[in-house]
C-alpha cells in the first residue's frame, strides 16, 4: 500500500476525484495562529493540507489516487 509520505513533489493525484498536485512539505500560515510545516496538495479550487504525522496514512484511506 502506498502512503502519503511515498509521494514525490510535483506528482499528479486526484483527491476525491478532483485533480491536484503534491507540492511536498511546505510552511503554511494557519489563520490567526502560526506558521507550521504541512504536506501540501494544490489543484483548481482546492488546497489540501495534511500534518507531517499523516504521512503514514495510506492513499486509499484518504481517497487519493495517483494519476
Amino acid at each position: 500500500m502506498m502512503k502519503i509520505s511515498d509521494l514525490k513533489p510535483g506528482q499528479k493525484v486526484t483527491i476525491g476525484g478532483i485533480p491536484a498536485e503534491y507540492k511536498g512539505i511546505e510552511k503554511v500560515k494557519i489563520s490567526n495562529f502560526a506558521i507550521v510545516e504541512k504536506r501540501v496538495f494544490k489543484g483548481k479550487g482546492i488546497d489540501k493540507y495534511y500534518s507531517l504525522s499523516d504521512g503514514s496514512k495510506t492513499l486509499k484511506s484518504e481517497k487519493i489516487e495517483v494519476i
